[in-house]
């Protein structure tokens, strides 16, 4: 069980899929001589990001529940920016439109997704927020609850 991960100038590395996550990744930091607190993705070479980098717990979950054995992976870093939700993404394979032509503009439209998401987010948030402050200044005529009708209903039963 193994899967092949390119990177750098046209470098391949087989990987061993029967390990831990924590493991896998460390490993390939290592090879393609990324920084210990980058964070790194693969990406299938149809353009689906692998999201190995949100996995809560990847000290205990194997690769190979993740991974599919025998297939090429780009390696790619996860960039996040601080007090921010937003997230780019880099191909760590150089020429990546070379080998892939269809992968550089999957790679922008991944990092331009969470950027729209988090907009979106923001910007409902400050739409609940307005909803809020411009319901709560009118007066709104209560109707009767569900209960309180019940109670009529019983009453005018007895």
């Amino acid at each position: 069980m193994f899967i092949t991960v390119r990177y750098g100038d046209n470098c391949q590395e087989m990987v061993n899929l029967h390990c831990r996550l924590l493991i896998l990744t460390a490993h390939l930091k290592r090879k393609c001589q990324c920084k210990p607190e980058d964070c790194i993705d693969l990406l299938d070479e149809t353009g689906a990001l692998m999201n190995l980098s949100r996995v809560e717990n990847p000290a205990s979950e194997f690769a190979s529940k993740y991974l599919q054995e025998r297939k090429r992976y780009i390696l790619i870093r996860v960039v996040r920016r601080e007090n921010s939700e937003v997230t780019s993404y880099e191909s760590l394979l150089e020429d990546l439109g070379k080998h892939y032509p269809d992968l550089p503009d999957r790679l922008q439209k991944l990092s331009a997704n969470t950027q729209a998401r988090q907009n979106w987010r923001r910007g409902s948030f400050q739409r609940r927020a307005q909803t809020l402050s411009s319901t709560s200044a009118r007066s709104r005529p209560t109707s009767p609850s569900k209960k309180s009708l019940r109670v009529a209903l019983d009453e005018d039963r007895t």
